[in-house]
């Protein structure tokens, strides 16, 4: 019965704080220098197709078509449309307001399902609750719910899928395949785990939105299919710290760049996983770093970085402190006013990539002492 209380009070709690991030009411003001008008939430694709007009079409005539609010560029997959059509159905004011409902009940799950669960953490509950509090206070997170990202529905299935339902993988799979950066990892791992049902569920599923979607506007099914990584290749901002970004446009071709990107991705994951125990905990942080690092991700995307610091208290040694630091540069310092004259830099990314490879070897470090 106390524990049930607790946990009500703390979602209480975390509601509460989560609607002072939207309102930008919290006394720091240098991490809300930004105008967060919810650019990235997909609406318009959406409003488009319900007027059935074609948003890859409008964009490949014109980039800067009015009818395309803001970034709402049709870059994510076919999916993301058809998911989207329920506020497509809104106006743009109320789909804002839903988008932010739907943000704060995920938000909530999250540590629902992270507090049902036992990681062997000492005094497991009140490090969950920090990390949740530390999450909800972090820059990233602020700009996540404030732009009406996808991400944050990513961020979501990755934890549903580890620590919900086996039955319901397939949803978190669909989801995650929505947004390409997000997919590959996830779909080797469930390869690898042998849910051939549940990829064979989400590709089938991909492939009818696709063949509707081309019969609806008459258009190629291999049109429908490329077109979303076409414009996300002119229209998507460099990352944060990925190898993407180190990339750049070499080598020319696109296909064989994603094909090298996917590659070396399965690689260096295989190798990990392979020469690893099976732990979810620790499979999370697994899948999470090696999505981060090695594809196009933006700075609110460190919020994948929750499970690294939960995970971080498992070790009992002080190295510990040296992911929690890490995390809370990445959550509090890295993107503050203070560093905003270098933060495009190259040596700046290299820098950041090197704080997460710290953190993930530190952990990685533990986990195979822990099983040996």
């Amino acid at each position: 019965m106390y524990k049930s209380s607790s946990k009500i009070l703390f979602l209480i709690f975390f509601f509460i704080l989560i609607l002072i991030q939207i309102s930008h009411q919290i006394s720091l003001p240098y991490l809300y220098n930004l105008n967060y008008n919810f650019q990235d939430l997909k609406w318009s694709g959406a409003k488009l197709f319900l007027e059935n007009l074609n948003v890859y079409e409008i964009y490949f005539d014109n980039p800067s078509d009015k009818r395309i609010k803001d970034s709402q560029y049709p870059n994510y997959s076919i999916g993301s449309i058809y998911l989207h059509l329920p506020f497509g159905f809104m106006s743009w004011d109320f789909a804002i307001l839903a988008w932010r409902v739907l943000s704060t009940i995920l938000i909530m799950h999250i540590y629902i399902l992270l507090s049902r669960n036992k990681f062997n953490i000492e005094n497991q509950n009140f490090i969950i609750f920090v990390s949740m509090l530390l999450l909800i206070l972090s820059k990233p997170f602020n700009v996540l719910i404030n732009n009406g990202n996808f991400s944050l529905l990513c961020f979501w299935s990755f934890i549903y899928y580890f620590f919900g339902k086996n039955i319901n993988i397939f949803i978190t799979l669909f989801f995650s395949s929505v947004k390409y950066s997000f997919f590959p990892i996830l779909f080797f791992y469930s390869l690898l785990n042998k849910y051939f049902i549940q990829i064979f569920l989400v590709l089938f599923l991909s492939f009818l939105l696709a063949i509707n979607f081309s019969i609806k506007f008459d258009t190629s099914f291999f049109e429908v299919l490329f077109s979303p990584i076409i414009v996300g290749e002119s229209s998507t901002a460099s990352g944060f710290l990925d190898y993407q970004t180190f990339l750049g446009n070499h080598p020319n071709n696109l296909y064989i760049r994603y094909f090298l990107i996917i590659f070396s991705s399965f690689f260096i994951f295989f190798l990990i996983y392979k020469n690893t125990n099976r732990n979810k905990l620790f499979d999370l942080v697994l899948i999470s770093f090696v999505t981060i690092i090695f594809y196009k991700h933006l700075y609110y995307d460190m919020v994948f970085l929750l499970p690294f610091f939960i995970y971080s208290f498992k070790i009992k040694s002080k190295i510990k402190y040296v992911p929690v630091f890490i995390i809370f540069y990445f959550w509090f310092l890295s993107y503050s006013d203070i560093l905003n004259s270098i933060k495009y830099w190259k040596s700046f990314l290299i820098f950041n990539n090197f704080m997460l490879l710290t953190c993930f070897c530190v952990i990685l470090n533990f986990h195979k002492k822990l099983n040996d």
